[in-house]
């Protein structure tokens, strides 16, 4: 009787939280865009006792009919994330209900920011805040896809490097602006498992620009930490390394 005294208490506790619109935390920019629309959606998981977890993503639409192949790319990717945040809320629920604190008043919030926009390329870049037991802390990484196919865009498809001559380039620009010690043990290898040839199998952070391709490394890539390593390589400096394909002209 005990038992099933707690198992109803505890289904109780999970049909209680719900999850209801919210207010976006942060605000998606895609205002240099003549044709992209951007909502920020958001959801709050609450119960009884307050605020388990906040989720955010962004929802895309075109003001005109010529970008569809664009717009069904990037509702994919929206989609996942919905996904993935679906998952989430259920697994928050459960604990919730099983009385764990810790898991409170979490955020996973993502929105977008604007690279590049024009007939070769279309380039956002995903920001994300996620607060959880472990602390706060920010991630980066690239929307790249090809404007008219609207594929997703690997580093190989813009480099006109192999993987490990791509590797070893980003590697040379990381040590030359921050040193080898923030790197850790084995800096080549790390950023080698973040490249791949298959867009929706790369992990490395990286947007295209008007004048080049910006890398948004994190010291948390390479050791602890969440500190910024940006860096830039420049169409106009050294234009052999990019397929001219997404170069603007220089």
């Amino acid at each position: 009787m005990k038992k099933l005294t707690v198992i109803f208490a505890m289904l109780c506790l999970m049909v209680c939280s719900m999850a209801a619109a919210a207010r976006p935390e942060f605000r998606s920019n895609t205002g240099g865009s003549k044709w992209l629309q951007v909502e920020d959606r958001a959801l709050e998981v609450q119960d009884r006792d307050g605020l388990i977890l906040k989720v955010q993503w962004p929802v895309f639409s075109s003001k005109d009919a010529s970008h569809g192949n664009l717009i069904q790319s990037l509702t994919k990717w929206s989609d996942q994330i919905r996904s993935f945040y679906d998952k989430d809320i259920r697994e928050s629920k459960e604990l919730a209900a099983r009385g764990y604190r810790d898991i409170r008043n979490n955020r996973w919030l993502v929105y977008v920011e604007l690279q590049r926009d024009d007939g070769r390329v279309l380039s956002l870049l995903e920001r994300s805040f996620h607060r959880d037991l472990a602390g706060e802390r920010w991630g980066y990484q690239g929307l790249n896809y090809d404007a008219k196919t609207g594929k997703k865009l690997s580093s190989l498809d813009v480099f006109k490097l192999s993987k490990e001559e791509l590797a070893d380039t980003l590697l040379d620009r990381l040590v030359k602006k921050y040193g080898r010690n923030i790197l850790g043990d084995n800096p080549r290898r790390l950023i080698l498992s973040k490249i791949d040839e298959d867009a929706d199998m790369e992990f490395l952070p990286w947007v295209l620009t008007d004048n080049g391709v910006n890398f948004h490394f994190r010291t948390g890539d390479f050791r602890n930490g969440y500190a910024p390593l940006p860096i830039f390589i420049s169409f106009y400096e050294e234009p052999q390394l990019f397929n001219k394909k997404y170069m603007l002209s220089y």
